[in-house]
């Protein structure tokens, strides 16, 4: 199968970009040397990569140039320069769509397959030139006033792939099918001992919870590292320096920068548990994957895919956060709500076994097993052009 992957950010550019979170780069690098592998022709539409792939690049000006938007009198200046860096993103986007739907049309590939969440201007190339293509979405549905909101509703026949089923929300109707994010499980290297400290890991953002975690390790007496990508804006925000910086200590509750791939496969191994007491309806939290691949075990609280990432009891707790009807309320085996219920599930860690941890993964969220499913929606996607063609 000719299959293209396009991934149009302008952060996937690893050498401007390289110390930036950015979950769907290395899902797709994946994804790419997984295809590969089982024998497909793989283009990818992409910022330049060292890979075996044909990797077809965007216009190199537009990551290094540093374009600046013409001036505007409804402009300020000092919103000249976030403005200049979404055009060049929506520049870049456009050149990696007009090379991928170039191909298409000229049958040079079998399907498009958009890693870039809600596609944006992906919709309209597709519309246009009728070439077979799906999108996977990284990120949560969106609200009515949203523009995505939009982009559903006047796209209603487009493909879309879910990353958990919960986070389809109500709007299952538009999803095509759901695969699971996937992890190189020979990168998350399994440890059977583990440690004595909990971790936390994610964005200083109020969503990701570390304040909870915070209040969890003190109220337990024991030590919490964090692991975070700590940028400007992230150490200004009120909510880090009102919520986080009062408690770091360095000796119980001690704060790690952004670790590269040895250093975070260490992190996990050497942990009790990690704590994930999620704000938001997370669509798929693929440090608890990571977490588990290594042997730790996961606590976190019952919102967004985290039902569907730890099995309760076997690979760590699910905690209801509160009181708030959600899928699954009150089954768990924990019955205490909050920061209680984490509490309560970090006493009750040693009942989980970390080989059943590693296993988990293996079964549920390896590589092979996400490439496996996409190769199924690519086929599928295939075979219903074929019934509408003969039709």
């Amino acid at each position: 199968m000719n299959i293209g992957i396009i991934t149009p950010s302008i952060y996937m550019y690893k050498k401007l970009y390289g110390d930036r979170i950015f979950a769907p780069g290395d899902l797709a690098r994946n994804l790419v040397s997984g295809l590969m592998k089982r024998k497909h022709q793989v283009f990818w539409f992409s910022a330049p990569e060292e890979t075996s792939t044909n990797v077809i690049e965007g216009d190199l000006k537009l990551l290094e140039g540093k374009l600046k938007i013409r001036h505007f009198q409804d402009i300020a200046a000092e919103d000249k320069e976030k403005m200049s860096l979404y055009a060049e993103k929506m520049y870049y986007e456009m050149d990696l769509l007009t090379k991928a739907y170039g191909m298409g049309v000229k049958k040079e590939l079998d399907v498009l397959h958009v890693f870039h969440s809600f596609g944006y201007l992906a919709h309209f190339w597709e519309e246009l030139t009728g070439v077979p293509t799906f999108y996977t979405l990284h990120d949560p549905m969106p609200t009515a006033n949203m523009l995505e909101y939009w982009l559903f509703n006047r796209f209603p026949t487009h493909k879309f792939l879910s990353i958990s089923k919960s986070q389809q929300g109500n709007l299952s109707s538009h999803f095509f099918g759901n695969v699971y994010n996937g992890i190189d499980t020979n990168k998350f290297a399994f440890s059977e001992k583990g440690g004595e400290d909990l971790i936390a890991v994610g964005r200083m953002i109020p969503q990701k919870g570390i304040d909870i975690a915070i209040s969890v390790a003190q109220q337990l007496n024991t030590t919490l590292n964090i692991a975070s990508w700590l940028s400007e804006g992230a150490k200004q925000s009120e909510y880090y320096q009102k919520k986080i910086v009062p408690f770091v200590d360095g000796k119980k509750i001690k704060i790690n920068s952004l670790l590269n791939e040895d250093e975070r496969v260490f992190f996990f191994q050497k942990a009790k548990a990690l704590i994930s007491p999620l704000q938001w309806e997370e669509p798929f939290g693929l440090v608890m994957v990571e977490a588990m691949a290594c042997g730790t075990p996961v606590v976190a609280y019952n919102r967004g895919s985290v039902p569907e990432i730890v099995r309760d009891g076997v690979t760590g707790f699910v905690i209801d956060p509160d009181g708030e009807e959600r899928p699954g309320r009150g089954s768990w085996i924990i019955k205490k709500q909050g920061v209680e219920g984490l509490v309560e599930a970090v006493q009750r860690i040693g009942e989980i076994d970390r080989r059943a941890c590693r296993k988990h993964v293996e079964d549920n969220f390896s590589v092979e097993k996400m490439v496996e499913g996409y190769e199924k929606v690519y086929q599928k996607i295939l075979a219903s052009q074929g019934e509408a063609l003969q039709s």
